[in-house]
């Protein structure tokens, strides 16, 4: 009988990676390389040796980016050859996540564990995506693993156990920075695991040889660690709200993303009451004898502390340095889903029952990450489908993201170049760049941060007048003008102004179109300067107003220096951080009325939309906040 019984599990196991491996190679390439996708491809196609010191690097260590190179070179560079890399990771992921929940529990925890991680729509998502997330979520399990045989296992395999937790805990940290936050947890289990053990001096040693172990293998990228890590920041983020925190991070664990937060919402809460059930009911018969809590109940602890703690430590963290995606944390989640095996063994009907209710949800995530296509990744190979349609080779592409472009480029016939946008020169890049071409076509991207001041539209429709047609993707948008031949060129020649901005900020220099034809666009340069460190990020509205008191046209946008920092991040005795040159464009309807209309400036908080007041020019209807920087005489075709 307990070979039959054996048998069976060892089918079910069997069963289940399949249905992993079939749920995640599913549509493997359907949808477009996206931006992510794309540096990971830059990156790992530079020289191996090159690849931890590249400029693009930023925050990232380098060991996915190496196995992706070798990678490449075996499978190819197509899509699905791509991601396959990942696929690998993640099914290896569950077949892990059953070894360990059977070493727990039994066959019951082990499978329950891997059927929810094989149907998991966020374990499915990257398991399709050229990323480091599915590899670290392996390496963070097997360092979970190795660490819970040592404290658990055989006392005679506990300092081989110590040497394998090291090297998994290395490739992860070579993987992401981020499985600090987990080792951070460990080591508290650790510290838990030889405090119980004062006595017994081999504890102590094999944790501290786990450590020193890791130290080593990790040494050769320790400097560059901390010199990537201590000077990461970007000031336009701002941290998210505990609320929003849990809830977010929740639905991306269990649901997935792919899913409309709103109607999530029942969801979520019914998983976390089948989860806090499940723990009760498990746990019902456990008692403490000899002053000590149950194996069975122990698990339970170390696991929620293995997913809680990096989590909160995460969360403080992110207060001072905001850097908030889910998927960061994406090595926390083998300890949930090991959670939910202790949860939904099926001992009895209604331990199965919660733990079938929590894989139907799961499959509605699922769902709704293969088939709505709000959630789809950015539509790249559609773009590049499009222009190679479109262009010809006497045409120039400009894009405002060099990835995932550099993969795709070579569709399109007319020359496709990435354009880093520096407002001092972008004009003298464009007259290079668009010599003798016929048409360009500049492409933006959903979150790029390029030419958040718009610079080269500015330029284009100051120079070649409005874009002759404009295309959106999903995740793109793309633009295209009819060359004259007549030089771009950025007003640097700024009239002297003395607008103060509640002695926060002073508008100190202006230039703008002197007229404009019905159905054109007003044009406006403005210089901005700071006056006394402030703590809100401030935005800028320019308006034309007509003779009537009819506001015609208004852009708004957020004061910007030349690092793209919004005004909380500018230092005031730094040159190059404490002023800036915004540029603004003002289409016109193509009826209205000739004559003089006012141009006006308002600066107010970009959060709460309170304007500040204006000095040194009057104000409309005296309102101490519309400044009256001009004048621009509207006419007719």
């Amino acid at each position: 009988m307990q070979n039959d019984n054996r048998k069976f599990y060892i089918l079910h196991f069997t069963f289940l990676i399949v249905l992993a491996f079939a749920v995640r190679i599913y549509r493997l390439d359907f949808q477009s390389i996206w931006w992510d996708e794309g540096h990971s491809i830059q990156m790992a196609s530079a020289p191996i040796a090159e690849i931890p010191t590249l400029p693009g690097m930023d925050v990232h260590p380098p060991g996915f980016f190496a196995m992706l190179h070798g990678w490449m070179a075996l499978a190819g560079r197509s899509e699905f050859a791509l991601r396959y890399l990942s696929l690998v990771f993640s099914v290896l992921t569950v077949a892990l996540l059953v070894r360990f929940g059977r070493r727990m529990g039994g066959w019951r925890v082990g499978l329950t564990a891997g059927w929810l991680a094989a149907l998991s729509p966020f374990y499915v998502a990257y398991a399709q995506e050229v990323r480091m997330y599915a590899a670290v979520t392996l390496f963070a399990l097997a360092s979970i693993y190795f660490q819970w045989e040592v404290m658990f296992g055989r006392r005679a395999s506990a300092r081989k156990n110590a040497i394998f937790y090291a090297i998994f805990t290395a490739a992860a940290l070579y993987t992401h920075y981020f499985t600090l936050f987990l080792l951070a947890a460990e080591n508290l289990l650790w510290l838990g695991w030889v405090m119980s053990h004062r006595r017994q001096k081999s504890r102590w040693m094999v944790w501290l040889g786990g450590q020193l172990g890791t130290l080593a293998l990790f040494s050769p990228q320790l400097w560059i660690a901390s010199r990537q890590i201590s000077q990461y920041a970007n000031p336009n983020l701002q941290p998210p709200t505990l609320g929003y925190f849990v809830a977010h991070s929740w639905q991306a664990y269990t649901i997935g993303l792919a899913f409309d937060p709103a109607r999530a919402a029942p969801l979520l809460w019914a998983m976390a009451g089948f989860i806090a059930a499940g723990t009760v009911a498990q746990n019902a018969k456990c008692k403490i004898q000899n002053a000590k809590l149950s194996k069975h109940f122990t698990f339970y602890i170390l696991h929620f502390a293995l997913f809680a703690v990096p989590l909160a430590l995460y969360f403080i963290v992110l207060q001072a340095r905001p850097s908030y995606e889910p998927r960061y944390m994406m090595l926390v989640t083998p300890s949930l889903f090991l959670l939910m095996g202790l949860a939904f063994a099926p001992k009895n009907w209604a331990s199965a029952g919660m733990g079938l209710a929590v894989a139907a949800i799961f499959v509605l995530g699922l769902r709704g990450y293969f088939t709505d296509t709000a959630f789809f990744k950015d539509d790249s190979a559609g773009v590049t489908n499009w222009l190679a349609a479109e262009t010809t080779p006497a045409d120039i592409v400009l894009v405002d993201v060099p990835h995932p472009f550099h993969y795709y480029a070579d569709r399109i016939p007319a020359p496709t170049e990435y354009l880093f946008v520096d407002v001092h020169t972008a004009a003298d890049v464009l007259n290079r760049k668009a010599r003798g071409r016929n048409r360009l076509y500049w492409v933006t991207w959903r979150g790029s941060d390029t030419d958040p001041r718009g610079v080269i539209p500015f330029l284009l429709w100051k120079e070649a007048g409005a874009p002759q047609g404009e295309r959106a993707f999903r995740g793109y948008r793309v633009q295209w003008w009819q060359l004259s031949g007549a030089p771009f060129s950025l007003p640097t020649d700024l009239s002297p102004a003395d607008v103060n901005f509640d002695n926060v900020l002073r508008l100190d220099g202006l230039a703008f179109s002197e007229s404009v034809a019905a159905g054109g666009a007003a044009w406006a340069t403005v210089h901005l300067s700071l006056q006394q460190p402030t703590a809100i990020d401030y935005k800028i509205s320019l308006r034309l107003r007509a003779a009537d008191g009819r506001v015609l046209v208004q852009s708004d946008k957020y004061i910007l220096n030349d690092r793209h920092f919004r005004t909380s991040a500018w230092v005031l005795d730094d040159p190059a951080l404490n002023q800036a040159i915004n540029v603004f464009l003002l289409p016109l309807p193509e009826t209205v009325s000739p004559g003089a209309a006012t141009l006006e400036a308002v600066v107010y908080n970009g959060a709460t939309g309170d304007s500040i007041a204006a000095y040194g020019v009057p104000t409309t209807n005296g309102d101490m906040v519309s400044a009256q920087i001009g004048k621009v005489m509207l006419t007719i075709r």
